[in-house]
């Protein structure tokens, strides 16, 4: 009887010493964790309610505005949550420059992973070790001797749009519809290579326009942040076939650029020269000498710059279209400048004419720091990060947001008025250089940033040299909507007249 005593007293003794055990080791796991609510609860920030926290409100817009008129209040460092889950952001540029600037900080935040069912593992959401990987492979496609290839694919898809544009002369149109088509079939041919006359007849089988990113409902919804429960559900059945029909439909086209360019020849000369080309056939070719960037990495990074790119371009040259209509004075400066590049001839730009389109530039600098197409984004810091009287613990989730730094009045007086003229050389001396962060800033920036502004600038100029855009009495606002791109609630619209009448 002793006996037993004695072994359930020494069973118990085991028991006690390691639930012990479990217990250090399960503080030490989470120490970070720990670190990171202390540090939380010790700043302020902008109202939350019960589980969703801040979550909701992110992509209602209410606190990105909140944010930006309430920044001085807060300090330094912002308290936000997105549901139960604690971040921090920062606002000011010198504070943003000691994330974005370092190679410790290139992690994206766990949330990104909600985007993989929509965009796949691309540039935008892959882990470091690999996004530096295809970040070397791809950063050659986005040379400027490689864009400049492109001017002429620009120039004939602005110039298409121009002939619907003046169709509707002396019409009120909603510019940004006829933008992002225009900006779709640049895609289809600069990314996957199928020139839009080819794909006329099979235009609607192209599933690039047909899907809708999900983030915002499931942070509305915080039980199917859990991606088996999410999965269960008629919206993650949905995105489950809407990435199927992407990833098949890369995959066909795939298919075909590996055999038309087995029968061809390459699109790289040699280590230097790129021939005209698609980002797919750059893509292949490289897969062919490098059979560890895989065919699913291919088809990935295709449906990334497909995706991100058509609402990120489109919306930043409606923007800029609708300004220019609603602030006559700029657009007439852009027209006199476009007048001394081209005089008479109706020829199409060259990358030396986009170079110097100076007025046109700032005014797409204006839009872009007004309405920033990628209104917030966000890195996970990988060591502590001392702010002024603060240190951000490593592990911490950081928000960014382009526009609140934008509006800034301390950096850009008058934040909220159109003024282009903030973005002369003489007028930039000395702003701080992450005080405008339109494409993200440092290593992990907007890869495709020079092809974004070439394709702009392209289309605007086009759009300019032939049609005289005005504005329209009652629709001359802005509604910002925030979602993972910006969007102009209830359209941009503007009424279009022939220039030469």
């Amino acid at each position: 009887m002793t006996h037993i005593i004695n072994l359930n007293r020494i069973s118990g003794e085991m028991w006690t010493y390691l639930a012990f055990l479990v217990a250090i080791y399960v503080i030490y796991a989470l120490k970070n964790y720990i670190r990171i609510f202390r540090f939380i609860f010790t700043l302020d920030g902008p109202k939350t309610v019960p589980i969703l926290g801040n979550a909701n409100a992110l992509f209602e817009g209410n606190l990105i505005e909140r944010m930006t008129n309430e920044a001085q209040s807060y300090g330094r460092v912002v308290r936000i949550w997105l549901t139960v889950v604690p971040f921090v952001a920062l606002l000011e540029p010198q504070d943003i420059q000691v994330v974005l600037s370092s190679m410790k900080h290139t992690r994206k935040i766990r949330f990104y992973k909600l985007l993989d069912n929509f965009l796949g593992k691309g540039l935008v959401t892959r882990d470091v070790d690999k996004w530096k990987v295809h970040r070397r492979i791809l950063q050659p496609a986005f040379h400027r001797h490689v864009l400049e290839k492109f001017i002429g694919t620009f120039s004939q898809y602005a110039n298409r749009l121009v002939d619907e544009l003046l169709e509707k002369d002396g019409e009120d149109i909603n510019v940004t519809v006829f933008i992002n088509n225009s900006v779709y079939d640049i895609l289809i041919e600069t990314i996957l290579g199928t020139p839009i006359s080819e794909n006329k007849g099979s235009e609607d089988d192209t599933p690039f326009r047909k899907g809708q990113v999900m983030v915002p409902y499931r942070f509305a919804r915080p039980w199917l942040l859990i991606d088996w429960v999410y999965r269960l559900t008629a919206a993650g059945k949905t995105e489950e076939r809407q990435q199927k029909d992407l990833f098949d439909f890369c995959f066909k086209k795939m298919k075909e650029k590996r055999e038309f360019l087995r029968k061809n020849g390459n699109v790289i000369a040699d280590d230097s020269a790129i021939k005209k080309m698609s980002l797919l056939e750059y893509m292949v070719e490289i897969s062919e000498k490098n059979p560890w960037f895989t065919e699913k990495d291919i088809i990935e990074e295709c449906c990334t710059f497909m995706l991100a790119g058509q609402d990120s371009v489109g919306t930043a040259a409606a923007m800029t279209l609708f300004l220019l209509a609603n602030n006559p004075k700029w657009q007439e400066k852009c027209v006199a400048e476009l007048k001394e590049i081209f005089g008479d001839d109706r020829r199409s730009p060259t990358m030396q004419d986009l170079g110097e389109m100076k007025y046109l530039d700032m005014c797409i600098k204006e839009s872009l720091r007004l309405y920033p197409s990628v209104p917030f984004f966000a890195r996970t810091l990988g060591e502590d990060v001392r702010i002024g009287k603060y240190v951000i613990p490593a592990g911490c989730g950081v928000f960014i947001a382009p526009y609140c730094t934008h509006r800034l009045s301390h950096h850009f007086p008058d934040p909220h008025d159109f003024k282009p003229e903030r973005f002369s050389p003489e007028n930039s001396e000395g702003r701080h250089p992450y005080a405008y962060i339109p494409f993200s800033a440092g290593p992990r920036n907007c890869i495709g940033y020079k092809f974004a502004t070439l394709e702009m600038k392209s289309v605007i100029s086009a759009i300019l040299r032939k049609c005289r855009l005005e504005s329209i009495l009652g629709k001359d606002k802005v509604i910002p909507k925030f979602r993972m791109t910006i969007r102009a609630h209830g359209g941009l619209w503007v009424k279009v007249r022939a220039r030469d009448n």
